[in-house]
């Protein structure tokens, strides 16, 4: 859909300063030639990189070719054709391949290296890049031409022209023969600004700037320049070598132009290599993953629209079909880091849902980011049903031979990165819009980052496509290696489950010693209540209390809150979740924040003492909820070792693994580790629960269940598994053998 106003484009400033003096502007110009580097006897003398009609086989490669000039055959064995200046040899010529006296030879830019000729293994860029030739290692690998180009047309391509190639220009291919004389090329002046996007979420990649050659013929656009600001006009240059289509589009995007567009305000122009206006827009309250633009292409109307249209007309309507899909295809499970399967992680998969109840007809539906895939004409999903592409369909069927009927045919290609990704799922070409695009992270929920578990969207009916992109958006899924093909099972959570909500931990600290704490919040935001008790330790007889404490809050590596005296408008919250009251004015320290995910806090003071930390669940219900607590600090002897302390809250019983880590902490980089930690769990009463001194094999699965790292075999790392109803309970670590050092306390709810 668009909305059409006739609007007053802006004046054109270059102009208006020429008529304030009494002159004419001179006529925008740009580039069409490039003088060669040399015309050395063996040279690059064509190159087609945006190749539809001329077929190898079954594919359209494209096309690098080198004349040799010279009155003998030359042997190409050992010299190296390469697009990178750091990686010159990156397709070398077999021995014996050579290239006769005054002839020509193609060579293959294409990925593919099983078709027939030769092949580099790369693929040339249509948007910007170069080709380099250079000799052999023997003869110290000298660069003995290249070609450096930009933005390329459909079916064109750049060759050597003159009386001796001494000039790059725009031809018609004719690879393997000799070049063509430079095509005609139309004027800059005609080239208009034809549509921008200023508040891009996801429906492009970026900010938006289309530009519409109207002429019949290529133009040059080499040295032209795109600002927002006319005081800077070169903001962004087009390179040498760059051409548009005839009555063709080139989209930018904001990766492309380098600036970014404001959709409130902004004054877009353009400028021949000659600094003379070419045209000029005004960008005005733009709404979010909308566009404006000429309607028609290159007119003086301008209109809003609701889907944009790069590369295409802008008045082209959404075909009906495409809308379905923009309102109800929807990604809603992606397995990006699978529990290892035979010592190999290659059950990836990523799970899409028609929402609606009408069949979606997916032919030429892609995805353009994260990784590549195409779903083949004729791929049809039925209203209510899942099609699941997989990255390794043998290993996937062998782990869930029940979505069989729910693969959809082949494999993508590439991984989705276990650091995180942008998935961009767009609509079949020529149309570059997306359905979706997002990114997730592995931090949203550990135990989908390996322990076995997907990410599974939360609700498909009251979440809009560009909340995809939202943490609260997803759930770990229910399922151990998630439900592929099918809905993953809810999660049952009511405001009676047992379930964490409280962690204590005391210990003493050494000047400038540093205890560290964890949390997860699962679920949502949750307001966490921390305190760090000092002085008012002095109320329950301790007389070495550590005077000072000081909090500091972690998102990864990033402090995001810090409390050295805590406030006093936080003494009602602590006294309703139970906390014992600190004095009034004390030096004890505190703060509550909303969490999602793991953070970290980290306790320090000016001096030595014995110092308590505390994290309260303030909230109610189980949904979001605390799932893990830890606490690490150094273990010494005698008294002298770490205790933490933990409630459960709620009715019935919860399953928790309690582990104590000593030697595993030095592959993370901890010093002084405690070689041989002894576990020992108490209730309220002192009563002694349970107790581990090493670990069992058993518990590696429960370990990936949530989201723990895992231990080394045969370590002397401690853990068990233990049911426990609600209700106060510490957990104490030793040294087993007497010994002290670094270890780690973590207490994680089992499904």
């Amino acid at each position: 859909m668009s909305s059409r106003v006739r609007v007053q484009l802006a004046r054109p400033l270059q102009l208006a300063a020429a008529l304030l003096v009494g002159t004419a502007a001179a006529a925008p110009t740009s580039s069409p030639t490039l003088p060669a580097s040399g015309t050395p006897v063996l040279r690059i003398n064509e190159v087609l990189t945006w190749n539809t009609r001329l077929a190898v086989g079954a594919a359209f490669p494209d096309m690098v070719e080198l004349h040799n000039a010279g009155p003998t055959a030359l042997d190409l064995g050992g010299k190296s054709l390469t697009d990178d200046p750091l990686l010159p040899r990156k397709y070398v010529f077999p021995a014996g391949t050579m290239i006769a006296a005054g002839g020509h030879l193609v060579i293959y830019a294409d990925k593919d290296t099983s078709g027939p000729g030769l092949r580099t293994g790369f693929a040339l860029d249509a948007e910007g890049d170069q080709v380099r030739l250079h000799d052999t290692p023997g003869n110290g690998g000298a660069l003995l031409d290249s070609v450096v180009f930009g933005f390329q047309i459909p079916d064109f391509s750049i060759s050597r022209t003159g009386s001796s190639g001494e000039t790059w220009a725009l031809t018609a291919p004719t690879m393997g023969a000799a070049n063509a004389a430079p095509v005609p090329l139309g004027g800059v002046a005609t080239v208009r600004i034809n549509e921008w996007a200023g508040k891009i979420t996801f429906r492009l990649d970026h900010d938006l700037i289309e530009l519409f050659n109207p002429s019949a013929q290529p133009a040059a656009i080499g040295g032209v320049r795109l600002t927002d600001d006319v005081a800077r006009p070169t903001r962004f240059v087009f390179p040498a070598l760059s051409f548009m289509s005839p009555t063709g589009y080139l989209p930018l995007y904001g990766a492309d132009f380098v600036f970014g567009l404001d959709g409130d305000f902004e004054v877009v122009t353009l400028f021949g290599e000659n600094n003379e206006q070419i045209d000029q827009v005004t960008v005005i309250k733009q709404a979010p993953d909308q566009s404006s633009g000429r309607s028609p292409d290159s007119g003086s109307v301008l209109a809003n629209y609701e889907i944009p249209t790069p590369g295409l007309p802008n008045n082209t309507p959404l075909p009906p079909e495409y809308r379905r899909l923009l309102d109800k295809l929807r990604i809603t499970e992606i397995m990006y880091q699978p529990a290892l399967s035979g010592g190999k992680s290659d059950c990836e998969f990523i799970e899409l849902h028609n929402t609606g109840e009408s069949p979606l007809d997916l032919s030429g539906v892609r995805f353009t980011n994260g990784l590549v895939y195409t779903f083949p004409q004729g791929t049809t999903l039925a209203g209510g049903a899942y099609i699941v592409v997989a990255d390794k369909r043998a290993p996937f069927l062998e782990r869930y031979p029940a979505a069989a009927s729910s693969l959809a045919p082949g494999e993508y290609n590439g991984a989705l990165d276990n650091s995180g990704e942008t998935i961009a799922l767009t609509l079949p070409a020529p149309w570059r819009v997306h359905i979706l695009r997002f990114r997730y992270e592995p931090s949203w929920y550990p135990t989908a980052s390996g322990a076995g578990r997907s990410i599974v969207i939360k609700s498909i009916e009251t979440t809009q496509a560009k909340d995809w992109a939202l943490r609260s958006s997803w759930r770990a899924s229910t399922a151990v290696n998630g439900s592929p093909g099918a809905l993953d099972p809810p999660q049952t959570m009511t405001g009676a489950t047992c379930r964490l909500s409280n962690l204590s931990v005391r210990t003493s600290l050494e000047a400038g010693q540093t205890m560290i704490v964890g949390v997860v919040v699962s679920g949502g935001w949750r307001n966490i209540l921390v305190r760090a008790a000092g002085p008012a330790l002095a109320g329950f007889g301790l007389t070495s209390a550590m005077a000072d404490p000081r909090l500091e809050l972690y998102n990864g590596g990033t402090r995001i809150l810090e409390n050295d005296d805590w406030p006093a408008s936080i003494a009602a919250t602590a006294a309703s979740a139970g906390a014992f009251a600190f004095t009034p004015g004390s030096r004890d320290a505190g703060f509550m924040q909303g969490m999602e995910g793991p953070r970290s806090i980290q306790v320090r003071g000016t001096g030595a003492g014995i110092v308590l930390v505390e994290a309260y669940d303030t909230g109610t219900g189980n949904s979001p909820r605390l799932i893990n607590l830890s606490a690490r600090n150094r273990v010494g002897t005698g008294d002298d070792i770490l205790i933490a302390g933990f409630s459960l809250s709620g009715s019935g019983t919860k399953q928790l693994v309690i582990r104590a880590v000593g030697p595993k902490l030095a592959a993370f980089g901890v010093p002084g580790t405690l070689a041989d930690p002894k576990l020992e769990l108490y209730s309220s009463t002192g009563a002694k629960i349970a107790e581990n001194d090493n670990w069992a094999p058993t518990l590696a699965g429960a370990f990936s269940m949530v989201g723990a790292f895992p231990l080394d075999a045969g370590s002397r790392d401690a853990a068990l598994i233990t049911t426990l109803t609600p209700g106060s309970y510490t957990v104490q670590v030793k040294g087993a053998d007497g010994g002290t050092g670094e270890a780690l306390i973590e207490v994680y709810e089992l499904p």
